[in-house]
C-alpha cells in the first residue's frame, strides 16, 4: 500500500503541478473533472446507504457553482433553477424519491461545487503561486500530523470519526504547515503578508485542513464506507484526497485576496 502511494505521489504531483502551471482552460478542465467525479463518489455513497441521489439536477448546481465567476451575472436564476429541478422531482416522483434524497444531493452539489470554484477564483496571475501554496499547505498539515502523531501520539483527537488522530498530531500538523508557509513567502513573496499573517494564515489552514479530514471521516463513517472511491491507486478517491484542499481553498481565497 505504502508503495502504491509512493508512486502515485511521485507520477502525478508533477502532473498535477503541469496542469497548474498551464492555468487557463486545462486548469478550469482539471477543476470540472475532479467535480464531476468527486459527486459520482459521493453519490455512489449516498447509495451504499439506502438514498437516491438526484443526478441531474444536483450535477447542474454543481457545475453552475463551480463556474459561478463566470456565470455571475446569472447566478441567481440559474442555482434557482437548479434547487427547483430537485424539488420537482420530489413532488412527481415520491415516494421513489424522498426528502432525504432532496437533501443529501443538495449537500453534496453544494459542499463539492462551492468548495472547489474557489480554485478557479484567483486572478490568472495568482493561480499559480496560491494554488500551489494550498497544495503545499495541505501536504505539510497531513505529513506533518502523521509523522507527529506516530512519533508522540497519545492523546485522541476524535476517536469516533477517526481513531488514529491525536492532538499532538495535530499540533504536529500545524507546526508544520506554518514552517512550509514561512518559506514560501520567503521565497515567493505571498501577497507581500508580514511574517506574523504568515504564521496566522499558517494556523488556520492546518486548522482548516484537519476539519476537512474530519469532515470527509464523519460522511464515510455515516454512508458506511471505507473510501470514497479507488480512482487514485493507493489514496481511494477524489474526496479522500482532495478533502482538506477543498476546504482549505476558500480559507486561503479570503485571507490572501480580501485581507492581505
Amino acid at each position: 500500500m505504502l508503495r502504491t502511494r509512493i508512486i502515485t505521489a511521485v507520477v502525478g504531483t508533477p502532473l498535477l503541478i503541469g496542469v497548474l502551471y498551464l492555468g487557463g482552460v486545462y486548469w478550469q478542465g482539471f477543476m470540472a473533472l475532479l467535480a464531476v467525479i468527486a459527486l459520482f463518489e459521493y453519490f455512489t455513497m449516498m447509495r451504499n446507504k439506502g438514498f437516491k441521489p438526484l443526478v441531474l439536477p444536483a450535477y447542474l448546481i454543481t457545475g453552475i457553482l463551480l463556474f459561478r465567476g463566470q456565470l455571475s451575472s446569472y447566478l441567481p436564476g440559474l442555482f434557482f433553477i437548479g434547487l427547483f429541478l430537485m424539488v420537482l422531482v420530489l413532488v412527481t416522483t415520491y415516494p421513489r424519491f424522498c426528502f432525504d434524497d432532496i437533501v443529501f444531493s443538495f449537500f453534496g452539489a453544494f459542499y463539492i461545487g462551492y468548495l472547489f470554484s474557489y480554485a478557479l477564483a484567483f486572478e490568472s496571475e495568482r493561480v499559480f503561486p496560491y494554488m500551489l501554496l494550498v497544495f503545499i499547505m495541505a501536504w505539510a498539515s497531513d505529513v506533518g500530523g502523521y509523522l507527529f502523531g506516530k512519533l508522540w501520539g497519545k492523546n485522541k483527537l476524535s476517536p469516533q470519526l477517526s481513531p488514529g488522530k491525536t492532538w499532538e498530531g495535530a499540533i504536529g500538523g500545524v507546526l508544520a504547515t506554518v514552517a512550509l508557509a514561512l518559506i514560501f513567502n520567503r521565497l515567493l513573496l505571498i501577497g507581500n503578508i508580514s511574517m506574523f499573517y504568515t504564521v496566522l494564515l499558517g494556523v488556520l489552514a492546518s486548522v482548516t485542513a484537519q476539519v476537512g479530514d474530519l469532515l470527509e471521516s464523519a460522511m464515510k463513517r455515516y454512508f458506511d464506507v471505507k473510501d470514497s472511491g479507488h480512482i487514485i491507486p493507493g489514496h481511494g478517491g477524489v474526496l479522500d484526497r482532495f478533502d482538506s484542499f477543498m476546504l482549505l481553498l476558500p480559507v486561503v481565497y479570503y485571507f490572501l485576496v480580501v485581507l492581505a
